[in-house]
C-alpha cells in the first residue's frame, strides 16, 4: 500500500476543525430524503457542474484519498459496491453504498439505488445520512459533461443516447448546458415506451429536437457525441459498430465495454477513464475482459490542466466513466450544509 500523500492526510485532530458543528458528534446524525434533496433545495444543472469540476480537479491533482471499489456481486450484471472518498479542500469524507441491478424493474424499482454516510473529518463519527439515487443520477451525466467540455469538437450539435433510463434521461440537460449549439439529440431504448416517455418530458423543456432513432446505426452516424447508458454487462455484447462512428466524435461509454467493438475502443485517438484504480478492480473481478487501450489520461487531470484534451478536430476520443466516491461526497457535502441552512431535513438520534 502506498504511502497517503501530505495533500490529503492531517498530522493530528488538532490541525483539523469539526466537520459540521451544528451536529453533535457522537449523538445525532442528520438524515435528508430523496424527495427533500428532489424538491426543497433548488439546485441548478450549473450549480452542480460547478461542483463536480471541483471534484475532477481534486482528483487530477491528486489531492484526495479514494480506494478502489470494492464490491459484491451476488446476481449475474449486478454490483452492490462500497465507494469511499475524501476530498480535504471540499471538507468532504465519508463513502457511498451503491447498488445497480438491471433486473429491478420487474418488481417496480429504478435499477440503481444506495446511500451516502458523511463523516467527521476530526473525528471520524458519522454526521449525516442521505439518499443517493439522485446524486448518482446527476453526477454522472455531469462529468459526461465536463469531458464535453475539453474533449468534443468545437461546435458539437448533435448527440446521440443509447439508453433512455435514469443516465440517459440525465444527460440531455447536462450536456445542453455545455453545448450552446445543439440542435438534435437522438434517443434509444430497448423499451420503447421509456424512449418515448423521455421524448415526451423533454421535449418541451429543451430548444434542441429529440428524436427516436429507429436503429443503433442511426443514432450513432453523424453523432458529434455518442453515450451509452445500459447495462454494464462481464460479458460485453456489442452492438455498435466501427465503421458506423463519425471521425472525430467523443464517445461517452458509462457502461463499460458493453456496446463497443474492441476495434473501435483501441483505435481511438485518445482513450480516457475517470479512474484506473477503479477500472483495474473491475477487471480483478471480470469485467473488460479485452482489458484497456492505452491509455491518455484520466479525465480529471484533463479538467485540471494537468493532461491536454481535443488537440485536433479528427480525434476520435473515448472516455469511459464509471463514476467516483469524490464525486458523491463533495456534492453530498454540499448537499447537507445547503439543507441544515434551509431547515430541510432531520436530526436523528445514534
Amino acid at each position: 500500500m502506498s504511502q497517503i500523500s501530505d495533500k490529503v492526510q492531517y498530522k493530528s485532530s488538532r490541525s483539523v476543525k469539526p466537520t459540521c458543528p451544528q451536529i453533535r458528534r457522537g449523538k445525532e446524525v442528520y438524515y435528508i430524503t430523496r424527495k427533500e434533496i428532489e424538491t426543497k433545495l433548488d439546485y441548478t444543472e450549473k450549480d452542480l457542474l460547478k461542483l463536480v469540476r471541483k471534484a475532477l480537479t481534486e482528483h487530477g491533482k491528486k489531492r484526495y484519498e479514494m480506494p478502489a471499489k470494492i464490491g459484491l456481486h451476488p446476481i449475474r450484471d449486478t454490483l452492490m459496491h462500497a465507494m469511499p472518498a475524501f476530498v480535504p479542500k471540499a471538507d468532504a469524507c465519508g463513502i457511498k453504498w451503491a447498488y445497480c441491478f438491471p433486473q429491478n424493474h420487474k418488481y417496480n424499482l429504478l435499477q440503481t439505488s444506495g446511500l451516502i454516510i458523511l463523516n467527521d473529518i476530526q473525528t471520524g463519527w458519522p454526521i449525516a445520512i442521505m439518499d443517493a439515487i439522485w446524486i448518482t443520477a446527476k453526477r454522472t451525466p455531469l462529468v459526461s459533461a465536463c469531458a464535453v467540455e475539453k474533449l468534443a469538437r468545437s461546435g458539437s450539435e448533435e448527440v446521440g443516447i443509447l439508453g433512455c433510463g435514469v443516465q440517459g434521461r440525465e444527460h440531455i440537460p447536462a450536456l445542453g448546458e455545455v453545448m450552446p449549439k445543439l440542435k438534435k439529440v437522438k434517443v434509444l431504448d430497448k423499451f420503447p415506451e421509456v424512449a418515448r416517455k423521455l421524448v415526451k418530458d423533454y421535449q418541451k423543456k429543451c430548444e434542441c429536437e429529440i428524436v427516436i432513432a429507429k436503429s443503433v446505426e442511426e443514432l450513432v452516424r453523424d453523432s458529434d457525441v455518442v453515450v451509452t447508458a445500459t447495462a454494464i454487462l462481464q460479458k460485453p455484447k456489442p452492438s455498435i459498430k466501427d465503421n458506423w462512428v463519425k471521425e472525430g466524435a467523443l464517445l461517452l461509454p458509462i457502461d463499460f465495454d458493453s456496446l463497443w467493438e474492441w476495434k473501435t475502443m483501441k483505435r481511438c485517438d485518445k482513450f480516457l477513464v475517470d479512474s484506473l484504480d477503479e477500472m483495474n478492480y473491475f477487471m480483478s473481478v471480470g469485467y473488460l475482459p479485452h482489458g484497456l487501450p492505452e491509455l491518455h489520461a484520466e479525465i480529471g487531470e484533463v479538467v485540471a490542466g494537468i493532461k491536454p484534451g481535443r488537440q485536433k478536430e479528427s480525434e476520435t476520443i473515448m472516455d469511459m466513466n464509471i463514476g467516483m466516491g469524490v464525486e458523491d461526497v463533495v456534492i453530498a457535502r454540499d448537499i447537507l450544509d445547503r439543507a441544515i441552512k434551509r431547515e430541510v431535513g432531520r436530526k436523528l438520534p445514534l
